[in-house]
Protein backbone atom coordinates (compact mmCIF):
# COMPACT_ATOMS: atom_id res chain seq x y z
CA UNK A 1 0.00 0.00 0.00
CA UNK A 2 1.44 3.70 -0.72
CA UNK A 3 -0.04 6.66 0.48
CA UNK A 4 -0.52 9.76 -2.02
CA UNK A 5 3.31 10.70 -2.17
CA UNK A 6 4.00 7.35 -3.43
CA UNK A 7 6.23 6.84 -0.18
CA UNK A 8 5.03 3.27 1.52
CA UNK A 9 2.77 3.75 5.12
CA UNK A 10 5.61 2.09 6.90
CA UNK A 11 8.27 4.34 5.51
CA UNK A 12 5.70 7.43 5.91
CA UNK A 13 5.14 6.69 9.80
CA UNK A 14 8.48 5.84 10.67
CA UNK A 15 9.59 9.49 9.12
CA UNK A 16 6.68 11.03 11.21
CA UNK A 17 7.89 8.23 14.20
CA UNK A 18 11.54 9.97 14.46
CA UNK A 19 10.80 13.75 13.19
CA UNK A 20 13.63 15.12 15.47
CA UNK A 21 12.54 19.16 15.63
CA UNK A 22 15.17 20.63 14.43
CA UNK A 23 15.50 24.36 15.08
CA UNK A 24 15.10 27.02 12.49
CA UNK A 25 18.40 28.47 13.75
CA UNK A 26 17.50 31.40 11.35
CA UNK A 27 14.72 32.30 14.55
CA UNK A 28 17.43 31.24 17.15
CA UNK A 29 18.88 33.66 19.32
CA UNK A 30 21.54 32.28 21.92
CA UNK A 31 22.38 34.25 25.21
CA UNK A 32 24.49 34.88 27.47
CA UNK A 33 22.35 35.72 30.83
CA UNK A 34 23.24 36.66 34.29
CA UNK A 35 24.35 34.21 36.44
CA UNK A 36 26.59 32.91 34.09
CA UNK A 37 23.40 30.97 32.31
CA UNK A 38 22.57 30.41 28.34
CA UNK A 39 19.60 31.60 27.26
CA UNK A 40 17.36 31.45 24.05
CA UNK A 41 14.58 33.57 22.01
CA UNK A 42 13.24 31.19 20.00
CA UNK A 43 9.89 31.69 17.65
CA UNK A 44 8.57 35.20 19.78
CA UNK A 45 9.58 32.61 23.82
CA UNK A 46 12.56 33.64 25.51
CA UNK A 47 13.93 30.83 27.61
CA UNK A 48 16.02 32.44 29.86
CA UNK A 49 17.88 28.99 30.87
CA UNK A 50 18.25 26.37 28.50
CA UNK A 51 20.29 23.31 28.74
CA UNK A 52 22.45 22.02 25.68
CA UNK A 53 23.19 18.32 25.43
CA UNK A 54 25.47 16.11 23.06
CA UNK A 55 23.56 13.25 21.35
CA UNK A 56 26.28 11.40 20.85
CA UNK A 57 29.09 13.16 22.11
CA UNK A 58 31.84 10.74 21.40
CA UNK A 59 31.26 9.64 18.01
CA UNK A 60 29.82 13.20 16.75
CA UNK A 61 30.12 15.88 19.50
CA UNK A 62 29.74 18.83 17.20
CA UNK A 63 26.32 17.28 15.58
CA UNK A 64 23.41 16.43 17.19
CA UNK A 65 22.93 19.14 20.07
CA UNK A 66 19.68 18.92 22.04
CA UNK A 67 18.39 22.26 23.24
CA UNK A 68 16.35 21.93 26.54
CA UNK A 69 14.54 24.21 28.76
CA UNK A 70 15.01 24.55 32.30
CA UNK A 71 12.13 21.97 32.84
CA UNK A 72 14.53 19.47 30.38
CA UNK A 73 11.44 19.85 27.94
CA UNK A 74 13.20 19.64 24.50
CA UNK A 75 12.72 22.48 22.03
CA UNK A 76 14.31 20.95 19.19
CA UNK A 77 17.59 19.86 18.35
CA UNK A 78 20.65 21.61 16.46
CA UNK A 79 21.91 19.56 13.11
CA UNK A 80 25.62 20.66 13.40
CA UNK A 81 27.28 23.46 14.99
CA UNK A 82 28.84 24.43 11.97
CA UNK A 83 25.24 25.97 10.79
CA UNK A 84 25.43 28.28 13.43
CA UNK A 85 26.79 31.73 13.06
CA UNK A 86 30.07 32.60 14.47
CA UNK A 87 28.16 34.57 17.14
CA UNK A 88 26.24 32.37 18.00
CA UNK A 89 28.65 29.48 18.12
CA UNK A 90 30.97 30.72 20.57
CA UNK A 91 28.22 30.90 22.95
CA UNK A 92 26.93 27.44 22.44
CA UNK A 93 30.23 25.93 22.43
CA UNK A 94 31.45 27.92 25.34
CA UNK A 95 28.34 26.29 27.44
CA UNK A 96 28.72 22.94 25.67
CA UNK A 97 32.53 22.82 26.69
CA UNK A 98 31.68 23.58 30.48
CA UNK A 99 29.23 20.87 30.84
CA UNK A 100 31.45 18.53 29.05
CA UNK A 101 34.63 19.37 30.53
CA UNK A 102 36.61 16.36 29.34
CA UNK A 103 40.78 17.01 29.52
CA UNK A 104 43.00 14.77 27.69
CA UNK A 105 45.10 12.09 30.50
CA UNK A 106 48.56 12.32 28.90
CA UNK A 107 50.23 10.10 32.33
CA UNK A 108 48.64 8.16 35.17
CA UNK A 109 51.91 9.09 37.72
CA UNK A 110 49.61 6.90 40.21
CA UNK A 111 47.29 4.59 40.90
CA UNK A 112 46.09 3.49 44.88
CA UNK A 113 43.28 1.05 45.77
CA UNK A 114 41.58 1.79 49.09
CA UNK A 115 38.24 0.89 50.66
CA UNK A 116 36.41 0.27 46.94
CA UNK A 117 38.10 3.47 45.59
CA UNK A 118 40.39 3.84 43.20
CA UNK A 119 42.83 6.84 43.43
CA UNK A 120 44.74 8.04 40.34
CA UNK A 121 47.35 10.70 40.38
CA UNK A 122 46.86 11.93 36.63
CA UNK A 123 49.12 14.75 34.14
CA UNK A 124 45.96 16.23 32.32
CA UNK A 125 45.87 18.79 28.86
CA UNK A 126 43.06 20.94 28.56
CA UNK A 127 42.95 24.07 26.71
CA UNK A 128 47.02 23.65 25.70
CA UNK A 129 47.89 23.67 29.40
CA UNK A 130 48.86 21.06 31.18
CA UNK A 131 48.30 20.07 35.00
CA UNK A 132 48.19 17.79 37.31
CA UNK A 133 45.01 16.43 39.34
CA UNK A 134 44.18 13.71 41.76
CA UNK A 135 40.80 11.70 40.87
CA UNK A 136 39.03 9.02 42.55
CA UNK A 137 37.07 6.49 41.16
CA UNK A 138 34.37 4.33 42.36
CA UNK A 139 32.97 1.22 40.94
CA UNK A 140 35.45 0.86 37.81
CA UNK A 141 33.76 -1.37 35.94
CA UNK A 142 31.34 1.10 35.23
CA UNK A 143 33.51 4.15 35.45
CA UNK A 144 36.21 3.16 33.39
CA UNK A 145 35.13 2.45 30.17
CA UNK A 146 36.69 1.01 26.99
CA UNK A 147 35.16 3.35 23.73
CA UNK A 148 36.96 1.56 21.47
CA UNK A 149 40.41 -0.90 20.68
CA UNK A 150 42.05 2.98 21.82
CA UNK A 151 40.67 5.37 23.57
CA UNK A 152 39.21 5.42 27.27
CA UNK A 153 36.58 7.64 29.34
CA UNK A 154 37.20 7.68 33.00
CA UNK A 155 34.65 9.26 35.03
CA UNK A 156 35.72 10.55 38.89
CA UNK A 157 33.33 10.40 42.07
CA UNK A 158 32.50 14.37 41.08
CA UNK A 159 31.18 13.74 37.78
CA UNK A 160 34.37 14.93 36.11
CA UNK A 161 35.56 13.37 33.11
CA UNK A 162 38.60 12.42 31.62
CA UNK A 163 39.67 10.96 28.17
CA UNK A 164 42.44 8.43 26.83
CA UNK A 165 42.43 8.82 23.34
CA UNK A 166 45.37 6.83 22.31
CA UNK A 167 46.07 4.32 24.90
CA UNK A 168 48.99 3.05 22.24
CA UNK A 169 50.19 6.51 22.92
CA UNK A 170 50.26 6.44 26.58
CA UNK A 171 53.61 5.72 27.98
CA UNK A 172 54.59 2.20 29.66
CA UNK A 173 54.35 2.81 33.11
CA UNK A 174 50.54 4.86 33.05
CA UNK A 175 49.46 1.06 30.10
CA UNK A 176 50.53 -1.15 32.91
CA UNK A 177 49.17 0.76 35.73
CA UNK A 178 45.81 1.18 34.01
CA UNK A 179 45.83 -2.57 32.87
CA UNK A 180 44.06 -3.66 35.94
CA UNK A 181 41.00 -2.04 35.39
CA UNK A 182 40.10 -2.84 31.74
CA UNK A 183 37.87 -4.61 31.51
Amino acid sequence: MQTQDNAPIAEQNLAEAIDIGWLDLSQANFYAGPGGFTGLRYNGKEYKRIQLRRAMPVQSPEEYISVADHENKEIGMIRALTDLADNQLRIVSDELNRRYYCPEILEIKSVHDKLGYVYMELLLLSGGKRYERSAAIKDVNKNIRLLDANRLLVFDVDGNRYMVNSLEKLDKKSQKRLEPYMF
